[in-house]
Order: structure tokens, then sequence, then C-alpha cells
């Protein structure tokens, strides 16, 4: 199966097995397989590709899915209802899938920029999902002004969304501060160049 966007999916395999003896058991039963697209939580499409000797087939919409049994192959699209109430025990078991969010900062500063203020909102909501959070806060900045300088500044931006992590319930020991100066850049600069997208702290979670 190959998968060339980000996608949730689920598979089930049935009559896999593989015995040692020289012919099957007569009840054997016959080898399986279903593979179902499910919608991503914060609503980006997604698409998947289920390639197979056979040939490869595309599911684009949620809920698309394609069942193998014996030598058959069947399309199908599946009620939201029904793969809730066939697999909505093992769904509910998956953790939260990690993710990583990047928020923006006004120049020389540890002071977000308005668009970031704005997405703050989202980000907490994202948060949500991760009850057990393991999260690492990433302090960048850009080019002005000396490397040290930036050091420290990356480390107190870091240090900030951190407290805002923290007001939010994240648990201060389940929060990894790092701040790496200029050493990262989004956009590559000359030394003492400004740039909005390298003022940033990236939230990683997982």
């Amino acid at each position: 199966m190959k998968n060339r966007h980000v996608a949730a999916a689920i598979a089930f395999l049935t009559g896999a097995s593989i015995f040692g003896c020289a012919a099957p058991p007569p009840d054997r039963p016959a080898y399986s397989e279903r593979v179902i697209l499910l919608p991503n939580k914060d609503g980006r499409t997604s698409a998947l590709i289920v390639s197979r000797a056979t040939g490869e087939q595309k599911l684009a919409a949620p809920y698309e899915g394609v069942e193998f049994s014996g030598g058959d192959e069947q399309r199908r699209e599946y009620a939201q209802e029904e793969i809730t109430g066939r697999y909505g025990e093992i769904l509910e078991a998956q953790p939260a899938r990690p993710f990583t969010y990047t928020l923006y900062f006004n120049t020389a500063t540890t002071e977000l920029t308005s668009q970031s203020k704005a997405a703050l909102n989202e980000v907490r909501q994202r948060i949500k999902g991760f009850p057990a959070a393991q999260v690492t806060v990433i302090g960048h900045t850009d080019r002005l002004g000396s490397a040290e300088s930036n050091d420290a500044l990356s480390l107190k931006r870091a240090a900030a969304i951190r407290d805002m992590l923290i007001q939010i319930g994240i648990a201060k020991e389940a929060i990894e501060v790092v701040g790496r100066g200029e050493r990262e850049l989004l956009v590559q600069t000359a030394d003492g160049v400004a740039e909005d997208r390298n003022r940033r702290v990236e939230i990683k979670l997982r």
C-alpha cells in the first residue's frame, strides 16, 4: 500500500495465516482485506493509493474503500455510522497524530504577530486532542543582531510559548524548550537582514 498524501486509513486482514503442512486445512478461511480512507480531523483533504499486483486504486474521499476477497476486488462507499459501529472502539484507542505548528513574532521581541495571536485558538483546540502530550518548543530568530543575542531571544520566545501551553493544561515537565537562534533559517538571508518568516517558534506535539 502506498500513501502519497498524509491520510488516515484502516485496513484489516483475515485468513492470512501461514501453515507449515503440505496442504492447508479444509476450513482455512479465504484471504480478505479491506482498506478505508478516513477523514482528517483537521478537515484537510487527503488521498490514498492502494497498490497491488493487479493495479492501483485511488481513494480520494472520506469513507471510500476497497475490499479484496479471494480473487475479487470491489470498491465501496461506507456510511460514517457503519464505520463508527464496526470500528469505533479501535479508532478511539488510536493516539492523536503528531503535528507541528508555527507561530511568528514581531522584530526583536517575544510578542506574537497579530496573525499568530489570532491563530492561538486553533493551536489550543489541536492540543486538546493530546491529553498526554509530549511537546518540543523550538525558538528561532532572523539575522538581525548578534549570534549571542539571537540565541538568548530565541530561547525567550520558546519560553513564552511554553508558559502559554502550561496555562492551557500541558504539564511543565512534558515540555522541552530549545533556542536555535539564527542557525535554522526558513529563508536564507545575509547577516543583518530582517525576515518575518525566520522570527518564529515551532510547536511539535506527539
